[in-house]
């Protein structure tokens, strides 16, 4: 999970039916003994959110920062969701990109205290979570840096449960996500090692140097857990974007 910039909000998100919505949701949250729960009035699954999710956000989950092609693959995610919140079903910044699985793993109500918002600046999630990864990177590890941190907290909860399962079914579904970050893993180590075997100054290092660059930007997959490797922290931490 890494700390992401949101910007300027999709036209989609802006039109008079939206905006009418958004009142009138906020308006039954006050009072829903008086006034009628909304209907919403269109679909905010759109071209021009999408291709932001692309720019913004990597085309990666932002729980498992599993990469795709494109957006579209994906679910969006209401931060905080529809059943706790129905004014905020339309708003750009409860709107996150995230892979089916783990959508559907995520608890439709947030628990007390709730989670570390990625794009909230004051709520690094880069710092505030240690990532891990067992010695042969077979299984990923989420500890809170402050146990007193309950959102901390939380989200290593949410984050163990994504990417490793919490019962039979859901721990098979998640192990394609497991083995392809073990295969990444490994993957770097082995370019560590050419990169360190190769001449200063010939093609080999360099190209090598631009490969584990790559493999370690915030635009890669799984970039907090590759950047966790023993490996990586030794000999490669100056080529984090």
């Amino acid at each position: 999970m890494i700390n992401y910039l949101r910007t300027g909000e999709p036209l989609s998100l802006q039109t008079p039916e939206i905006r009418d919505f958004i009142v009138r949701a906020v308006n039954y949250l006050d009072d829903p003994t008086v006034n009628e729960k909304p209907t919403k009035p269109a679909d905010y699954r759109n071209s021009d959110l999408l291709e932001a999710f692309d720019e913004q956000f990597f085309s990666k989950c932002y729980l498992t920062e599993q990469k795709y092609f494109t957006s579209w693959e994906m679910d969006i995610d209401h931060f905080t969701s529809y059943t706790e919140r129905p004014d905020l079903v339309y708003e750009w910044r409860n709107l996150l990109p995230c892979s089916h699985d783990a959508n559907m793993m995520k608890p439709r109500r947030s628990p007390e205290g709730g989670y570390l918002d990625p794009c909230n600046p004051d709520e690094d999630v880069e710092v505030e979570i240690i990532y891990t990864l067992s010695a042969q990177a077979e299984t990923p590890s989420f500890t809170p840096r402050d146990d007193v941190n309950v959102k901390s907290v939380n989200t290593a909860k949410l984050l163990d449960k994504v990417h490793n399962g919490h019962n039979k079914d859901s721990k098979i579904k998640t192990s394609g996500i497991r083995n392809a970050i073990r295969k990444k893993c490994w993957t770097i180590n082995e370019k560590i090692i050419e990169w360190l075997a190769a001449e200063e100054g010939s093609q080999e290092k360099f190209q090598a140097e631009r490969e584990l660059r790559d493999h370690l930007s915030r635009t890669s997959s799984f970039t907090m857990l590759c950047r966790s490797l023993p490996t990586v922290q030794r000999y490669c931490k100056h080529f984090f974007d």
